[in-house]
């Protein structure tokens, strides 16, 4: 087993498992829209260790990431795969974004709201301006490996998707560090009854 450390919580992976799915079973602060597609980049995060025992970028991750921040380990959590085990720290965006805007709302000692925007309005104008930066080709390169369909209607489980939504609100209201996902009930084919 491989551990991931997501958003400063531990939990076990599988090698060859995406890190998308550890973090979702885990009910971990990161978003996710697109089953592992690609499309949606709600999954960005940021590998600050054990980069080593993740699989190298995938052609999603060069359509929406620019290669200086690839490099500096941004990357999709859910093109993300296990390679190997070790340990692996990294932090979601959205919980990255969450701690900012928290600075806003209480600022830290010594410091004001205005301060403290300032780091959150350029990061999100950096973004913007790297995604401006790599349109069209970022949404054409998708649209032609994914097809239209898929594309335009990512959510390939709806019920898992509402599941693992429910359980990260039910976490986060909560304040505790995981909701571990339920194991799904499998329906047993019923016994034939003989014919008389």
């Amino acid at each position: 087993m491989s551990t991931i450390i997501m958003n400063d919580v531990a939990m076990e992976a599988k090698v060859g498992e995406r890190v998308l799915n550890v973090a979702r079973r885990n009910a971990a602060h990161i978003g996710f829209l697109c089953d592992n597609a690609g499309t949606c980049q709600l999954c960005r995060c940021q590998v600050q260790e054990g980069a080593e025992y993740l699989s190298p970028p995938s052609e999603a991750e060069k359509a929406w990431i620019p290669e200086a921040k690839l490099a500096e380990g941004q990357r999709l959590a859910c093109q993300l795969i296990v390679r190997e085990q070790g340990e692996v720290k990294i932090q979601s965006y959205a919980e990255y974004i969450r701690q900012l805007v928290l600075t806003l709302v209480d600022p830290p000692p010594s410091t004001n709201t205005v301060q403290n925007l300032e780091p959150l309005v350029k990061h999100l104008l950096t973004d913007f301006a790297d995604q401006l930066a790599l349109f069209p080709r970022n949404i054409l390169s998708r649209l032609n490996e994914l097809g239209p369909v898929r594309f335009a209607f990512p959510i390939q489980d709806t019920d898992r998707f509402a599941e693992d939504v429910s359980r990260l609100v039910e976490r986060m209201n909560a304040g505790v560090e995981r909701i571990e996902r339920k194991p799904r009930e499998t329906v047993k084919p019923s016994e034939e009854t003989p014919s008389t």
